[in-house]
């Protein structure tokens, strides 16, 4: 008989490019690389390859990983994420498939509660809420490796390990065959932002699952998990469940050089998103807020919603936020 933490039926797709700070990427993916194979999975990494000494070195490291395959994809350009995974996804046979970036902790027993509900059919498909940690809060966790312990010092209004929370993320356990139906990512999304959303609007819809709202194409974001508009809250609605049960992946700390043009593509990506899915703005009144939705389910669950007081906090700039002197003085200065 399977353990219930048994992934031998879960492919996870990571795509990686190591133009920007590869050494950090490397000791990640060794991580994961390591929990992997202690729990049978099967890690396909979409490798951005421009023939370089460190990819070389990358995919010798990794070799030794007997449930790790490296799909290197030639690149002379910006990278394509959503090519990477695409061509990673030819790689995968297994049932299940998680979509991971390679700097979220590697915690596998939430992967496996996931991958439960759907061998169970209790769900199509789970985007999972993801916690954006501090410097310190990456530090603590790597050095603890407790991730329940880090989720309940969120919910006792601890704050300078964390950022914020993503609800919804691009975090998601599928079917593999629904991800053939839908045809992967779209390829036309260069550079950072809105492919992870595009994937997720299609796949929401393909299982019936958006809510018709008038503003879905509302772009705006929120600090709070509930307080989302647009296509955010209408797939934000769906993580909902994740945040009664206090489930949520954690994304370690890492510098984002600002200036490259794989983040400066973001505006021109939105565009192409919201363009993309004009077709989905329909004349209809506002859905209800999360926070209404997330009472409802409070009570149809008794359980009392102050234990979950720190997801409605929305306050912007938050100072106690950031967990070093220096990054505070130059919030004060900037502010």
């Amino acid at each position: 008989m399977k353990s219930l933490n048994d992934l031998t039926q879960m492919a996870i797709v990571v795509p990686i490019d190591l133009e920007n700070r590869p050494l950090d990427i490397i000791k990640k993916t060794i991580r994961m690389c390591t929990e992997n194979d202690k729990r049978g999975g099967h890690l396909v990494i979409g490798l951005a390859d421009r023939d370089s000494w460190i990819e070389r070195i990358f995919k010798k490291i990794i070799s030794r990983f007997s449930n790790t395959t490296v799909v290197a994809t030639p690149f002379s350009g910006p990278v394509n994420t959503a090519r990477l995974r695409n061509k990673a996804f030819e790689a995968v046979e297994r049932q299940y498939l998680l979509l991971l970036d390679v700097d979220i902790w590697p915690d596998f027993n939430l992967f496996a509660k996931y991958q439960r509900k759907l061998s169970l059919g209790t769900e199509q498909f789970c985007f999972i809420p993801c916690m954006y940690l501090s410097q310190y809060g990456s530090k603590r966790l790597i050095t603890e490796g407790r991730a329940n312990a880090l989720r309940e010092s969120y919910f006792n209004f601890s704050r300078k390990e964390f950022l914020h929370l993503a609800n919804p993320s691009s975090i998601t356990i599928m079917h593999s065959q629904d991800y053939s139906m839908l045809g992967g990512f779209d390829e036309r999304f260069e550079g950072h932002g809105y492919e992870d959303f595009d994937f997720m609007m299609r796949l929401a819809e393909a299982h019936n699952c958006l809510q018709p709202c008038g503003n879905l194409l509302d772009a705006n974001t929120a600090r709070s998990p509930l307080f989302p508009s647009g296509f955010r809250r209408a797939l934000g609605r769906l993580c909902l469940q994740a945040l009664l049960d206090k489930d949520m992946a954690f994304h370690l700390h890492h510098k984002s050089p600002k200036n490259t043009k794989y983040y400066s593509s973001r505006q021109s990506n939105l565009e192409f998103f919201l363009a993309q899915h004009q077709h989905r703005a329909i004349e209809a009144p506002e859905s209800n807020s999360l926070i209404e939705d997330f009472l409802g389910l409070c009570k149809a669950n008794n359980l009392n919603y102050k234990d979950y007081s720190a997801l409605f906090e929305n306050k912007p700039g938050h100072i106690d936020r950031y967990d070093t002197f220096k990054r505070r003085l130059r919030f004060l200065l900037n502010g």
